[in-house]
């Protein structure tokens, strides 16, 4: 492991209840010491998916090993258990080898009471199908399941509060199914080519970078058809976030400029705000949690770095109003949960009242519990 050093260049807001406006972060790093419980010592899928509820943590991956779409829950305690709970599969996702580039792709969804997993699931080199599987979230006999035409990737689910959930995904084109299984009404195609994971503002909205016009979107089920809206200065690695008194907010990662932003657009506003959080390098996943206002973040991203020559340390990191990590105050602090010569694989966060949790592929699948507060 190599030492953490000195927090430079993050630019945030107080994380008060006032709105955002950029101003520096002070102090040095956070120390913060996350509970730690290895999940699997295997090889996963790039794509993680964590999610919460009042009782529970569920975490989603793909098992390279046994080409297996696998669940694991969690009790959200005061700490993680002392030893993993076994995982449950979901499917068996990919029969034929070698496994294909889009192998594990899903997303994941909670709510009524209820859990849900879009996939895609390759039954040969040229044929995948898509499926919806969902079930009580305290567990049951089996998965209820569902095959989605056309195949495609998936994108987004959204709960509608009672055990039923809304689908989106693309075949080149955006489709997109009710909750419960209804038809949504006819509405002009729109054309969408994703590149990057898509993200979803826990609200029915999500962020995809389109590929074909090399714009990052932001997309909403309006009832008759999806509303769209660019997203400025946006890339493929991305996150976005819908607080309950309606502020959209995204975070998005820039190579070129090696910054992550913060787009806000306020309810009724036509435009998005942005604001730097921090300057970064090699930054391939984002989460964006909700903080102790609708004004206020929890960003985990991770970076690397060049610790010296031929040498390079892999970082995982919070920035998150100070008194979340133990520190005075509410201007935005940041705190390394893991740094190491091991390169991360992909990662996913959740938040409960009390607790940060994420998901981290890294030398093997382990789950992280930092306390907030």
């Amino acid at each position: 492991m190599v030492k953490t050093r000195t927090l430079l260049g993050v630019l945030l807001p107080l994380a008060a209840a006032a709105a955002l406006c950029g101003c520096s972060a002070r102090g040095r790093l956070v120390s913060v010491r996350p509970e730690s419980l290895q999940l699997s010592a295997g090889t996963t899928g790039a794509v993680l998916s964590l999610a919460a509820d009042a009782s529970a943590l569920y975490a989603v991956f793909a098992d390279r090993a046994t080409a297996g779409l696998d669940l694991v829950t969690i009790p959200a305690a005061p700490h993680l258990p002392g030893s993993a709970p076994p995982p449950e599969l979901i499917d068996k996702v990919d029969t034929a080898a070698p496994l294909s580039t889009s192998f594990g792709e899903h997303v994941l969804a909670a709510g009524g009471g209820r859990i849900a997993v879009l996939y895609l699931d390759r039954k040969m080199d040229a044929h995948s199908v898509l499926k919806l599987a969902s079930r009580g979230a305290a567990g049951a006999a089996q998965w209820d399941l569902d095959v989605l035409e056309p195949a495609g990737d998936p994108l987004a689910l959204a709960s509608d509060g009672g055990g039923r959930f809304a689908a989106a995904w693309t075949s080149g084109l955006l489709s997109y199914r009710l909750p419960g299984g209804q038809a949504a009404p006819p509405a002009p195609p729109i054309p969408l080519q994703v590149e990057g994971k898509p993200g979803s503002d826990g609200q029915g909205g999500f962020t995809a970078y389109d590929r074909l016009a090399s714009v990052l979107l932001w997309f909403g089920w309006n009832g008759s058809g999806f509303t769209v809206k660019p997203v400025p200065e946006g890339g493929t690695v991305s996150a976005c976030l819908r607080s309950p008194g309606g502020r959209l907010a995204v975070a998005s990662y820039n190579p070129r400029q090696r910054r992550l932003f913060l787009h806000q657009e306020a309810p009724g506003a036509s435009a998005f705000s942005s604001q730097t959080v921090t300057v970064c390098d090699g930054t391939t996943g984002v989460a964006l949690l909700p903080g102790p206002s609708d004004s206020s973040f929890v960003f985990v991203y991770d970076e690397t770095r060049t610790i010296s020559a031929g040498r390079t340390a892999y970082q995982l990191s919070v920035i998150a109003p100070g008194f979340l990590l133990g520190a005075l105050g509410s201007r935005y602090r940041k705190a390394v949960l893991t740094e190491g010569d091991l390169r991360i694989d992909g990662f996913a966060a959740a938040r409960t009242p009390d607790a940060l949790y994420v998901l981290l592929s890294q030398g093997g699948l382990r789950i992280l519990r930092i306390p907030l507060g």
